[in-house]
């Protein structure tokens, strides 16, 4: 066996996990000089090689781990790796994978909040790496006509993500994030300290089981942001990103929302998205 041989059949063997199918590498790995056996040897490979995969499902799915419990979601994360032995150098897009595998895995797939959770955060992941743009301010709409703004078309920043979620999404997140930061303080004062939250079934059941809610995700200053969009306005934002100009998504918002979007409501929202730092671009439709 040649080295080329020998480093394809290591690198097969450890994403691969212990099995019968170790013994050729066996065969080929030297005896350690400290009495360890070759079997151990490796499985210390395979074992912690395995752990570091399933250590990014922890650091990307805090939320989803806090939704469902750490027991189910250490099965999950053993489950997918399992499953999934990584095909990209960079362990950045590992956990990518996972809310796919969930609507694809039982019991995973029925689980709405689950997968709307994870959907969530591997959007949060994707905004924070996505390119670079410089955000415009609203001042920019100052260089065309009033009479030119119905052919207004905006651009925006490719790190924006709109999602329509599991209602109560956003709840299930945000109360993770206020857990943790409890539990820090907990560590670093010694104290118990009480969440003032309901729990996670609690929140559930506040809403109906085919419940959804719009949520936009984007980068912002470096770092990642998101907010829940009401009806009206997921509706205008969605057509803005299709590059509809501003006139026709004056129309179109009124034809989907039987007229009740206001004009100066459209202008709140075009405002709003300027102050949030989603848009990078303005120009006129010819």
């Amino acid at each position: 066996m040649n080295l080329a041989e020998f480093q394809a059949l290591f690198q097969a063997r450890i994403l691969a996990g212990p099995s019968e199918a170790d013994a050729p590498l066996l065969t080929a790995l030297r005896e350690s000089q400290r009495g360890v056996g070759r079997d151990e040897l490796l499985r210390v490979y395979q074992t912690g090689y395995r752990v570091r995969l399933e250590s990014f499902l922890y650091e990307d799915h805090s939320g989803l781990r806090a939704l469902i419990g750490d027991d189910a979601f250490e099965r999950l994360a053993r489950e997918f790796v399992e499953a999934n032995p990584p095909k990209n150098r960079n362990a950045r897009w590992y956990t990518t994978g996972l809310p796919d595998y969930m609507a694809a895995t039982p019991p995973w797939r029925d689980d709405r909040r689950a997968l709307s959770m994870a959907a969530f955060e591997r959007a949060m992941v994707d905004a924070f790496d996505a390119p670079n743009a410089d955000a415009l301010t609203i001042q920019s709409l100052a260089n065309f006509p009033p009479e030119d703004s119905p052919r207004l078309v905006f651009e925006f920043h490719p790190s924006l993500i709109m999602l329509e979620l599991a209602a109560g999404t956003m709840a299930d997140y945000q109360g993770s994030d206020e857990d943790e930061e409890a539990e820090a303080v907990e560590g670093e004062e010694g104290e118990s300290v009480e969440a003032s939250e309901p729990d996670a079934e609690e929140k559930a059941g506040s809403f109906a089981p085919d419940a959804t809610e719009t949520v936009a995700v984007w980068r912002c200053n470096e770092e990642t942001a998101f907010r829940e969009l009401e009806g009206d306005e997921y509706v205008a934002l969605s057509e803005a990103r299709a590059g509809r100009a501003f006139g026709e998504i004056c129309q179109m918002a009124a034809f989907q929302q039987s007229g009740d979007i206001a004009p100066e409501r459209l202008a709140q929202f075009l405002a709003s998205w300027f102050e949030d730092g989603m848009v990078v671009g303005v120009s006129l439709r010819d």
